[in-house]
């Protein structure tokens, strides 16, 4: 009896130990939240925003943010907002004013849903640099990530939850990202994050549900969507920081 018991004690001691090591491993996650803050537009917050890091040759003492393109817009008039600054760790006395956006082809008007999300992604120059850490864009463009860290706001700033990659037979795109992460109002920007490398692989951009074809009847409920970061985003980002300053 006391053999069998013995064993029992043994047999346990490698499951609790791999107990203990995710435990140390989870409370050692790396905070993103850190590195995001608000886009605010018309006296309105409109979306998560992350501060990037640059290019070596960029001008270190200003930065550059990445969203969603549409959180620039106001959703009754295919026009951007009057006014946009950007708020670090959405903290009510850091805003930045936007000095330059990224080219895009971002419409509120475009029926095609696909289309439209394909293009909802923008980087923003700022005046000012913004003191907060910065997160890097990944460079592995055919990544076969399937789990990462989304970021949700809350009253007090922001919360970092976990999620994976969707893939549906009928939705297929290689410039979109589906998931299902959190989002939450006022999600859209917020940054798709590889839990591994700690890189931006998408931007949020908003859900899609899809339909059959024959009835038309739903076929499966809201699917998250997002950006993929790849050589277009990169494209786009390079012709920013090449810009010019007026």
């Amino acid at each position: 009896m006391a053999y069998r018991h013995g064993r029992t004690k043994t047999s346990y001691l490698p499951l609790i130990t791999a107990l203990l090591m995710l435990c140390s491993l989870s409370s050692q996650a790396k905070d993103y939240t850190q590195a995001v803050g608000a886009v605010v537009c018309d006296g309105a917050i409109r979306g998560i925003a992350t501060h990037i890091q640059l290019p070596d040759a960029f001008n270190a003492n200003q930065s550059i943010i990445v969203t969603a393109a549409h959180v620039l817009y106001n959703p009754l008039r295919d026009q951007l907002f009057n006014q946009c600054h950007y708020r670090p760790h959405n903290k009510r006395l850091s805003g930045i004013a936007f000095e330059a956006i990224s080219k895009h082809n971002y419409s509120v008007k475009n029926k095609d849903k696909v289309a439209q999300a394909v293009n909802d992604l923008i980087f923003i120059r700022l005046k000012n640099r913004a003191h907060q850490p910065a997160l890097k864009l990944s460079e592995d463009l055919f990544s076969k990530v399937s789990e990462f860290s989304f970021i949700n706001p809350i009253l007090d700033g922001f919360k970092q939850t976990g999620c994976q990659k969707i893939d549906h037979p009928y939705l297929t795109n290689e410039k979109l990202l589906l998931h299902n992460c959190p989002a939450e109002k006022g999600t859209s920007g917020s940054p798709v994050i590889d839990i591994k490398s700690g890189e931006i692989i998408a931007v949020h951009g908003g859900r899609f549900t899809v339909q059959k074809a024959n009835n038309r009847d739903e076929n499966t409920p809201w699917i998250g969507q997002a950006r993929r970061i790849d050589l277009i985003a990169l494209s786009l980002l390079n012709r920013l920081t090449s810009e010019k300053i007026n």
